[in-house]
């Protein structure tokens, strides 16, 4: 019973499950917006930022490295295990070195080689040395260095959740959720055994021997002496104590690990729900969600900020991200509450973006449906209809 993968999958599907949105400009799309909407959108970005949270849900830490291309660049997610981090000795958030390295081969012989990128810091800048690990005399070659043109480095990352005075965060799969899996695989294990075993009747008999029972489909069982005994050895429990034992074991993994049943879609224990019931037994995964938006969150708005001075806007620009709505929503209840939010003042975009629409694209809809009634309108006048 994989509930590790379901509890990753319900946190990645509610941090990055449906399209975020960057802002620099309430009022007006700026240039500098219309780049960074290009530059995520030639990196893939929701697929991007699944596999980041995806990392960070299992080992408890997110990188993203950026990799200068044209016309936008590249960004790319590093499998945390791959990294190793230098901090300062009495600041756990100063990084003095980023050292990525993994096994491959070489393309020309096929042979295991060892791949290695140090990005250290020197003063108030980055050196980036490539190098490819011999494994026959075990060292390592230098291939190529440079300098990376900015004060900060390539690289953003983030705690997935909080782990104060460490550099690394918590995952969402520590030792205390795991404990409990292992434990409802055991009793789930053991309860499929026993009705593997024991879920056909045995039949067993004495006073006679295996020879002397005959026993047929369409014949009549007939023992061989007044003494001879024939019975079924059947199970005389339903397993109702494993069965409840396995069914508390899985609530409390499902209290552990901030994913309530409800979120998995199991509606056995719900019934009916309102708006403020939903929201109640959704709290915990909400509030969990709440602290990854906020770090996550903040890697992003770094991230775009390096992307924008990479790009030639600036190194000072400051995103504002929209995230969507966690819980389901009542489109009648919303669209009336909208109207109400219309007359007191609220502005249509404000509007869009709180329903999920993007108030520009609706804008440029708008402007074509008026052409083409335009368009329309005036045939039928030269038609003389």
């Amino acid at each position: 019973l994989n509930y590790a993968r379901m509890i990753v999958d319900k946190g990645v599907s509610f941090l990055f499950g449906k399209q975020i949105g960057f802002e620099l400009d309430e009022i007006e799309e700026t240039d500098s917006e219309e780049w960074l909407d290009s530059c995520w959108e030639a990196n893939s970005s929701m697929t991007l930022l699944q596999n980041a949270a995806l990392c960070g849900g299992v080992t408890g830490h997110s990188f993203i490295k950026i990799i200068p291309r044209e016309p936008y660049p590249r960004l790319v997610v590093i499998e945390p295990e791959t990294v190793t981090v230098s901090l300062a000795p009495d600041d756990a958030e100063q990084i003095l070195s980023y050292q990525i390295q993994y096994p491959s081969k070489d393309p020309t012989t096929g042979k295991p080689i060892g791949v290695r990128q140090v990005i250290e810091r020197d003063n108030q800048r980055w050196v980036i040395t490539d190098q490819i690990g011999d494994t026959e005399n075990l060292r390592w070659n230098t291939v190529s260095e440079s300098i990376w043109p900015h004060e900060y480095s390539p690289i953003v990352h983030c705690q997935n959740l909080p782990s104060p005075g460490e550099f690394w965060g918590m995952s969402d799969l520590e030792d205390d959720v795991l404990e409990i899996i292992s434990a409802i695989n055991f009793i789930a294990s053991n309860t499929a055994r026993i009705i593997s075993y024991h879920a056909h009747p045995k039949t067993w008999g004495k006073g006679f021997t295996a020879k002397e029972l005959k026993i047929g489909v369409d014949e009549s069982i007939i023992l061989p002496s007044d003494k001879a005994e024939l019975h079924n050895l059947e199970m005389q429990s339903d397993l109702g104590s494993s069965l409840a034992m396995l069914d508390r074991l899985r609530q409390a993994l499902h209290e552990i690990s901030r994913v309530p049943e409800v979120a998995t879609g199991n509606l056995e224990r719900a019934g009916w729900l309102s708006g403020v019931a939903l929201q109640i037994l959704y709290q915990p995964l909400l509030e969990k969600t709440e602290t990854k938006r906020l770090l996550y969150g903040n890697m992003l708005i770094e991230l775009n900020r390096r992307l924008l001075d990479i790009g030639g806007f600036g190194d000072d620009n400051q995103t504002i991200i929209h995230w969507f709505d966690l819980l389901p929503r009542d489109m009648m209840q919303e669209r009336q509450a909208a109207l109400i939010d219309m007359q007191l003042g609220v502005s249509q975009d404000t509007i869009l973006r709180r329903l999920g629409l993007d108030p520009e694209l609706e804008r440029q809809k708008r402007e074509v449906d008026s052409t083409d009634m335009a368009d329309t309108m005036l045939k039928a006048f030269d038609q003389g209809k």
